[in-house]
């Protein structure tokens, strides 16, 4: 019994003791879910949609990706900001412009986030999107 309790107690002691040797991996943002920052902000929709558009050096027409080789994009118009960050491990953006907009996709997206939080600042994680299976935040801000 005595042998059992100290094989028990040393064993969790080693446990946690090689668990906080480990390095954390920061635990990833919610797919899907806008963050709403600062509703109090109310930023002019239509700058947003042609800031979106202007992402990457401009993804408006008939372009059909958003091909990034760098971990961030932004774009500003009038009163607004946005920007598309590779997250999750990813390092360049290539999202296709669909997705990347959403249209009421339950796969996140831009119009997801406007849905969520108006025309005011606030992100989203889209799922994928990134190279190394890393996902893309979309984010609105004031300019």
């Amino acid at each position: 019994m005595f042998f059992a309790r100290f094989a028990l107690i040393f064993s969790a002691y080693f446990l946690a003791s090689f668990v906080d040797a480990l390095p954390l991996k920061l635990r990833a943002a919610a797919l899907n879910v806008a963050t709403c920052t600062d509703p109090a902000t109310q930023l002019v929709e239509h700058d947003c949609n042609v800031a979106l558009l202007g992402l990457g050096g401009g993804i408006a027409g008939a372009i059909e990706f958003l091909r990034v080789n760098a971990p961030s994009t932004t774009a500003v118009s009038g009163t607004c900001r946005v920007t598309a960050t590779a997250v999750n491990g990813g390092t360049t953006i290539d999202i296709s412009k669909g997705r990347l907009e959403g249209h009421g996709s339950a796969n996140g997206g831009f119009d997801n986030l406007l849905t969520a939080c108006g025309p005011s600042p606030g992100s989203m994680v889209i799922g994928g999107g990134s190279n190394d299976g890393g996902d893309i935040e979309i984010a609105i801000s004031a300019a």
